[in-house]
């Protein structure tokens, strides 16, 4: 389906959701691509974008080394798949939006869902100041929404 710049699609999430019988979402807000792909890191000699054990909590690097196709196959298949996520839009960023902003563009995500029954249990989003400034205003944490 093609996007438009700017354009949400709140009818198409609602169809999105049909199949599963799920009316609640959480909305995360990021920059980065959200296409999962396998590579390989010639210099390490190492598979790249699995997930890395985790030792005592820690992601342990380097951790898919190896010279067996049956190892690699193994890999493949422990990844556990599931639904991809749903883009709701996508717009191109002058970095100029102040916190206020975001925080607006949530409440008209969040009005907008609940006008199609679907329910946004929470937002998140990468560590940019504004965006945590914004957050800080949806859960009022530190801050008053009168100073911005």
């Amino acid at each position: 389906m093609r996007m438009t710049d700017s354009e949400f699609r709140f009818q198409l999430i609602k169809e999105y959701l049909k199949p599963n019988k799920c009316n609640y979402v959480f909305i995360a807000e990021d920059a980065t691509s959200s296409i999962c792909r396998i590579g390989y890191d010639a210099t390490l000699n190492s598979f790249i974008d699995f997930s890395a054990p985790l030792i005592g909590g820690v992601p342990q690097p380097n951790s898919f080394q190896t010279e067996n196709f049956e190892q690699l196959e193994l890999w493949f298949n422990e990844i556990v798949l599931s639904d991809p996520p749903f883009i709701l839009a996508a717009d191109r960023s002058n970095n100029r939006a102040k916190a206020i902003e975001i925080f607006k563009r949530w409440l008209f995500i969040y009005h907008q869902c609940l006008a199609q029954d679907i329910h946004v249990i929470g937002f998140s989003t990468d560590a940019d100041a504004r965006f945590l400034r914004a957050m800080r205003l949806c859960s009022r944490f530190f801050c008053n929404i009168t100073r911005f």
